[in-house]
């Protein structure tokens, strides 16, 4: 306990403080778990700007990157000694095969264990390195799981998985706060903005619906702009393509001028365990989303975007939201809302926090 009577909980993972799942599952939780009675110790495995570094690297740099980044965690759970009684680790605390780092963080402490990632799977299944089996992850997740007091799944889909491991598992998901956005007030105008906002892994899936804008743009009335953040566009013709490197600021700035908001997916056992955090994003910002049927996104975005299969459905889904200033303006606030009553921190803080406090 801290000086001020709260529950003061490590909150570790492999990540840094700015990655998706660290600052979204962790992070975004921090400041208002403290009116539950609940710190976080965020301690990232990377410092801020390291995983970049890190996954750019050759072979020696990065066991460099990766040996300072292990000493400079140990310090700080050092440092910390035995104020925090819980753990809570998000998807696994070293990129080694080594548990080293898993078991620092969880010594002597109740351990509560997170994922948002089918991360068990490896290599080709997740569109990452074949070699990256030999991390040892699904051991990790077993050995994590398996000891957690208490199990924290981001979809049913991930919940089933983890439910082989560990008979208490609940289903938290990815969570928006959708204060920190303006509502996105849609006009008609000449040119019409499709955004996608995510990462050099998911950039590939926006290749499967290339004919579908293809299609959009030749017979649109308007110009049409696709605005990326985070990540490089295919080749699309007839398309104005503005890339941005993803940041806070850039993000909230891309929001506030999306007219429609893309999530495209292969249909594979990895992508089925997402937790349609971009469609979330957009919903928040009162963006209408188009997405695929994988997985959750249908049931997140119900009422508030459209499903599309297929390149047809695709360009259906694109020309009637672009046409329609006032069905975006109706499905951004209907998006909102959603987010508000089922996404959002304030709607699943107190069960976050009766967890960490089990």
């Amino acid at each position: 306990m801290d000086e001020a009577g709260d529950l003061e909980v490590v909150a570790a993972s492999c990540q840094e403080v700015l990655e998706p799942a660290f600052r979204v599952r962790l992070a975004l939780l921090q400041p208002d778990l403290l009116a539950h009675g609940v710190a976080l110790d965020l301690l990232p495995l990377f410092a801020v700007g390291q995983s970049r570094q890190f996954r750019g690297a050759g072979p020696l740099a990065k066991a460099r990157i990766l040996a300072g980044a292990r000493r400079r965690l140990i310090a700080d759970l050092r440092a910390l000694g035995e104020r925090a009684p819980v753990a809570l680790v998000q998807r696994h605390v070293d990129m080694t095969p080594s548990l080293a780092l898993e078991k620092a963080v969880v010594a002597k402490r109740r351990l509560v264990y997170d994922t948002d990632d089918a991360i068990w799977l490896t290599g080709r299944q997740t569109g990452g390195h074949p070699l990256g089996v030999l991390k040892g992850v699904a051991r990790k997740v077993r050995w994590l799981a398996e000891r957690a007091a208490h199990v924290i799944a981001g979809n049913d889909v991930l919940a089933e998985h983890l439910a082989t491991y560990n008979d208490a598992v609940t289903v938290v998901p990815s969570l928006v706060d959708y204060r920190a956005y303006a509502q996105r007030r849609h006009l008609q105008a000449e040119q019409v903005t499709l955004g996608w906002i995510g990462s050099h892994t998911t950039a590939p899936y926006l290749q499967a619906i290339v004919p579908a804008l293809e299609r959009f743009a030749k017979q649109s009335r308007r110009g049409v702009r696709l605005l990326m953040v985070g990540g490089s566009a295919p080749r699309i013709a007839g398309v104005r393509v503005d890339e941005h490197a993803w940041s806070p600021a850039v993000e909230r700035e891309a929001l506030a001028e999306i007219d429609i908001g893309l999530m495209p997916l292969a249909d594979t056992p990895w992508t089925r365990g997402k937790c349609a955090y971009k469609a979330l994003q957009y919903m928040a910002a009162g963006i209408p989303p188009v997405v695929d049927d994988v997985g959750i996104s249908a049931r997140a975005v119900s009422g508030a975007g459209y499903v599309a299969t297929g390149s047809d459905q695709w360009l259906e889904a694109l020309d009637t939201l672009a046409g329609d200033s006032g069905l975006r303006d109706r499905l951004g606030e209907a998006g909102r809302r959603r987010i508000a009553e089922d996404f959002s921190p304030q709607r699943w803080l107190p069960t976050v926090a009766a967890i960490l406090r089990g």
